[in-house]
């Protein structure tokens, strides 16, 4: 069979990682990108240069390719439309990704389909601009609504890596501008994450759910335990959970655009863990994540392989882990500018068990996401350890 002419809206390390893997089989590549170069558009065949919310550049990508998908969820979802429209496959679906771009749709999704959630309620949308006696009134009914102070907010759109998001701790907080939502603050012990893959048609398919540490001075997912540490029927209902999200996104894509590709492709599902052992839904994301990057070096097939051959209309590959292992960020270093330098590089992949993945980014900046590192062992312990030591020992500065 001749393979698919993909085409991928984002220029960033996602992408490049799909493209990587996508190079064991004949394949090609074009990547819509507002910067070259640019970890992505270094290694595909063609680059449009061009903003993923001009729908303009999105259709230019479009017309050159038999399928297109996304690397970032801001993108312009008319152009993907009409992409449909003229019989270009998008996937997964724009029906999905309207959906997925704003979190208070994917809210009333979660609680349309019985999922367990932290109790929410919308603010208005002009709660910023309003005087501040009006607006600590309206904190305060609508916190009353999820339990109370502390609460958090949350922008529907736009918020990424930990932007977007505010904790409120009483009516007389500034609350972030634009439109939002309230969140009960979730007492929860830990986050955890399902990757899923689902072919257009097939019942999707997870790997071992994890779990994601963050660091609180760059306010994004530091580290990664695959398998999370947790008792088997917490693992279960963290799958349950996960791949009932993916059904939800594909039935209300399906209904809402019966001729789109609905929820194709690989979707990581984000979940809490409170401490009275509850699972319950934060958010999705519709592609590869950061919390699925340890499957490169611990399990049969990548997400990066399964988004591939998704997209080239091949069959999704096993999702089994062979062995416990520790994904670590690797970040640009405090106060770092300029041109990237690795240093310790050399050391750090002479720890036994450590795979290094560089992005290629041509500048580093304080906390910047520049690659990541994977250790893996016969145990999680030693994963965890022989990953630590591989990152004391290399730093990203500049030049």
């Amino acid at each position: 069979m001749a393979l698919r002419r993909i085409g991928l809206l984002g220029g960033g390390q996602l992408g490049r990682m799909t493209i990587e893997e996508a190079r064991k089989y004949p394949s090609w590549f074009a990547v819509l990108s507002p910067d070259f170069p640019s970890p992505g558009a270094d290694l595909a065949d063609e680059v449009v240069i061009g903003d993923l919310m001009d729908p303009e550049a999105v259709l230019d990508l479009g017309g050159r390719v038999d399928v297109v998908s996304y690397e970032i969820e801001h993108v312009s979802v008319d152009a993907l439309k009409e992409l449909e429209s003229r019989g270009i496959p998008v996937l997964p679906g724009s029906a999905v990704l309207e959906r997925i771009q704003d979190k208070g749709l994917q809210k009333r999704l979660w609680d349309e389909a019985g999922l367990p959630q932290a109790p929410w309620t919308d603010l208005p949308d002009d709660l910023a601009a309003l005087p501040p006696a009006d607006r600590a009134e309206a904190l305060r009914s609508r916190a009353g609504r999820v339990g109370g102070f502390p609460v958090v907010q949350k922008l529907r759109r736009g918020g990424y890596d930990g932007r977007g998001v505010r904790i409120l701790s009483s009516p007389e907080d500034e609350p972030l501008p634009g439109p939002s939502f309230l969140e009960a603050k979730v007492d929860f012990s830990k986050e955890l994450a399902v990757v899923a893959v689902r072919a257009p048609g097939s019942v999707p398919a997870a790997y071992p759910c994890v779990e994601m540490v963050f660091d609180p001075a760059a306010n994004l997912c530091d580290s990664v335990r695959a398998p999370a540490d947790e008792p088997p029927e917490i693992l279960e209902s963290a799958l349950h959970t996960a791949l009932a999200c993916v059904e939800a996104l594909d039935r209300a894509a399906r209904a809402a655009s019966p001729g789109g590709a609905g929820a194709a492709g690989v979707f990581a599902v984000e979940l809490f863990l409170t401490r009275d052992g509850r699972v319950l839904v934060n958010e999705a994301a519709p592609r590869p994540h950061n919390s699925g990057h340890f499957t490169q070096d611990a399990c049969a097939a990548s997400q990066f392989e399964q988004y591939f051959r998704i997209l080239a209309g091949l069959p999704p590959a096993s999702i089994e882990q062979f062995r416990p292992a520790r994904m670590l960020n690797i970040l640009g270093a405090p106060g770092a500018s300029g041109t990237p330098e690795y240093e310790g590089l050399a050391e750090a992949l002479a720890v036994p068990g450590v795979t290094v993945h560089l992005y290629g980014k041509r500048e580093v900046r304080p906390y910047r996401k520049m690659g990541h590192l994977t250790a893996v062992a016969d145990t999680p312990e030693e994963a965890a350890l022989r990953a630590e030591a591989a990152r004391s020992r290399l730093r990203v500065l500049g030049s």
